[in-house]
């Protein structure tokens, strides 16, 4: 199990109905006193209250009954609570000094021996009300000639047996107060204490600049004296202990005064005034089944911090690079000379030789957002294996684990050259978010598919949508051309004149005739498509194995969805006869106009023999004829592929602004992170996102895209366009410029390959 330090959710200050100022019912009878101690640690469970100190005033009457419901506490099932799980009770006095004037928290080790409380009490001069009286004594200071400063308070406890070190005192230090150690006059007190925590009633809320540099120690009439503040409830039963809300969160690993000391000590690190961030992925534990140098053994770890202590030689390292193994770290950032070829050396003779001759197997213990997850791995087969809760055993990738459980392990070779590798650098910036960048990264690329797709079909629409305005201009000059030649011939009588100009007729029909056609061909792939996509989810059906709650309502959602494929599928049936039976009609009704159109062709044959002097004429009109309806035929289709295109400027510009919002996005992440990074390093590193562009690179791969056409843009040239891409406010605003550029260039330059571009 974890020995370690582990935040507890503490209320410090808890008077009892033995207080003259509570609240409450009173509590006499042994009986009552009992009951209301099993209510009040309910009370506790109800506000997530880990920790309490039991301090009446100047008395220690309570704290027995209170510390006994604790310890027979029991669960729903009406089991004990476990001893690790209980709430923790430490007996405390709240004193009331005369010198300096001010009231303060006495806490003593939460399994302080009760036999030494009058010990406690005569070192103090109080003399505590009799056990079965109800209330307390009145509170008067304890007088100046007893205690004439904390430091004497301090002394006192030091001199009495069983007391030294198992105490600890907290001043009042609220901003402003009655009986608050923080007011005027009263800093060679405050800079002389040995006190190194203070406590206030409610939330610290600190209004003034001149508080909390006294607090954080940066004033010099304070004696620079930096405190950790606890707040606590002044609990009175006005109110329960969840409405109050009131809690300071406190790092320990056995509740003693010492180790509240301690707390106050690293204040920053082991006291929160709000609730506390505790890692969603952290080792709980190594298990070596088998090792030459260290034999079997098994270390639990704490979620936060954990520090190997232990002499030269004893196995800190060793333990070290079997976690690296088996989580897969790879040293690749590392080996790029002859230290880390050494590195990835040393480590393979440690499991070749504790390891692999001996038959261990390393197994380490990870949680992932409240989910266990087992990595195992033997030297003596190739395999990784991971399991995940309940799951079994599975033979992974080492990338996979690497992406579930992102470590930064180093030796002490490797940490000393850290600071020289920006890729290093850049992985504490970017590990904490990794997982937002992969999330984002997806979105990139997904969007970078879209945007390339719908670029290709945008050129395309643009291609024949240009093609097409170039065709209508052909078309309509040869239909002018037609038109001129007609009435230019000579020769023919008025009825064979008539016959010929009727072929425009035909020509328009049976471009309409291919015209339906390819409609009736992009229905059939239609119907088809939709048939194929029916079938597949016709095939997809609730797994048996899938646990559901609401089978009523998720069982009514299948039926409804297997109606509605069994009803598409006969609509399918219903939609493909109908499409086939009209498409046989299509077909009759050409069938009728191929035998209309084959008799006017006779008739149109006839009529241009009848005419020798307008052969020429006449060989032109057809040419220009075949010219129309193999023109009119593309433009047509054209048409129907640039309606199937389902793209224009404006629904590009949409799919491109995802993309861009995509990069946007990671970008911001990545700033946020750097700034944290900087943060967190208290200056010391300083991390900050910008745009950079490598004017070399940026030349050659320029020159490498427009090589063929013997375009080349000097280093000059790239440096000007650099800085102008560098500062540019969106990728269209650089594409312009490098467009821009070429343009530039292509004016420049006598090559026909040059004039293309």
């Amino acid at each position: 199990m974890d020995q370690g330090n582990h935040y507890y959710k503490c209320d410090l200050q808890v008077h009892t109905p033995r207080d003259k100022n509570w609240r409450g019912d009173n509590c006499t009878s042994e009986e009552d006193r009992n009951n209301y101690s099993k209510v009040f640690i309910k009370e506790c469970r109800s506000a997530g209250i880990d920790a309490v100190a039991i301090t009446d005033h100047h008395d220690l009457s309570f704290f027995q009954y209170i510390k006994n419901a604790a310890s027979r506490e029991l669960d729903e099932s009406g089991n004990s609570i476990p001893e690790n799980e209980r709430v923790i009770v430490f007996p405390g006095i709240e004193l009331t000094l005369s010198s300096p004037p001010c009231q303060g928290l006495l806490i003593l080790d939460a399994d302080f021996p009760e036999r030494l409380f009058p010990t406690v009490l005569g070192a103090l001069s109080l003399a505590q009300a009799p056990k079965e009286d109800s209330k307390t004594n009145q509170t008067i200071p304890i007088s100046a000639e007893v205690i004439s400063s904390i430091n004497e308070l301090y002394a006192k406890l030091d001199k009495t047996d069983g007391v030294k070190g198992r105490y600890i005192f907290w001043p009042h230090v609220k901003e402003k107060g009655h009986q608050t150690l923080m007011r005027t006059g009263f800093h060679e007190a405050y800079s002389r204490m040995p006190s190194v925590g203070g406590y206030i009633d409610g939330k610290l809320n600190i209004k003034s600049e001149g508080y909390r540099k006294i607090i954080n120690g940066e004033v010099d009439a304070y004696g620079f004296k930096s405190i950790a503040v606890i707040q606590t409830s002044d609990y009175r039963a006005d109110k329960t202990l969840k409405e109050i809300d009131i809690a300071t969160w406190i790092k320990w690993k056995r509740p003693t005064a010492e180790a509240l000391r301690q707390a106050c000590l690293a204040k920053e690190s082991r006291i929160s005034l709000s609730v506390p961030e505790i890692p969603n992925i952290y080792i709980e534990k190594i298990d070596v089944t088998n090792s030459a140098f260290l034999s079997k053994f098994e270390l639990d770890f704490n979620p936060q911090l954990n520090s190997i202590i232990g002499g030269r030689g004893s196995g800190k390292s060793t333990i070290l690079e079997y976690l690296r193994w088996c989580l897969c770290d790879q040293t690749d950032s590392f080996t790029l000379g002859s230290d880390g070829s050494d590195l990835d050396r040393k480590r393979s003779n440690l499991i070749e030789k504790t390891l692999k001759n001996v038959g261990g197997e390393v197994r380490i213990f990870f949680n992932v957002n409240g989910t266990r997850h087992i990595v195992k791995r033997n030297p003596n087969s190739e395999d990784v294996l991971v399991k995940v809760g309940d799951g079994d055993f599975q033979s992974v990738h080492p990338q996979q684990i690497r992406d579930l459980l992102p470590i930064q392990a180093y030796s002490q070779k490797q940490l000393s050259s850290i600071s020289i590798r920006s890729e290093e650098l850049k992985r504490f910036v970017e590990q904490p978010i990794a997982k937002e960048i992969d999330v984002i990264n997806g979105r990139i690329r997904d969007t970078g598919l879209s945007v390339k797709t719908a670029y290709g079909k945008l050129s395309q629409y643009r291609s024949l949508h240009v093609e097409i305005t170039k065709s209508e201009i052909e078309l309509g000059s040869y239909k002018l051309q037609i038109e001129q030649l007609r009435t230019g011939l000579k020769g023919i009588s008025y009825e064979d004149k008539a016959i010929l100009n009727r072929a425009k007729y035909y020509s328009n029909e049976k471009n309409r005739f291919d015209e339906i056609e390819i409609e009736y061909s992009r229905i059939s792939d239609a119907i088809e498509s939709l048939s194929d996509i029916h079938l597949e989810f016709s095939s997809v059906r609730l797994d048996s194995d899938t646990e559901i709650e609401n089978n009523t309502i998720i069982l009514s959602l299948e039926d409804k969805r297997q109606k509605y494929l069994v009803s598409l599928s006969a609509a399918l049936t219903v939609l493909k006869s109908s499409h086939l039976d009209s498409k046989v009609e299509i077909d009759g009704e050409k069938e009728s106009w191929n035998s209309i159109r084959d008799e006017f062709a006779e008739k149109y044959k006839k009529a241009k023999q009848g005419s020798t002097s307008s052969e020429a004429t006449l060989s032109a009109i057809k040419e220009l004829e075949t010219k129309i309806s193999t023109l009119d035929l593309a433009v047509r289709q054209k048409r129907s592929q640039l309606s199937a295109l389902s793209i224009n400027e404006a629904t590009f510009g949409e799919i491109y602004t995802d993309f861009l919002d995509a990069q946007s996005s990671k970008n911001e992440l990545i700033k946020r992170s750097s700034i944290q990074f900087s943060e967190l390093s208290d200056g010391f590193i300083k991390a900050k996102l910008s745009k950079m562009v490598d004017s070399e690179k940026l030349s050659s791969e320029i020159n490498a895209v427009f090589s063929s056409h013997r375009l080349s843009i000097q280093k000059g040239r790239a440096d000007a366009l650099s800085e102008i891409i560098s500062t540019a406010t969106n990728p269209i605003e650089i594409w312009r410029e490098v467009v821009c550029e070429l343009k530039i260039l292509s004016e420049f330059s006598t090559s026909p390959e040059a004039q293309e571009i």
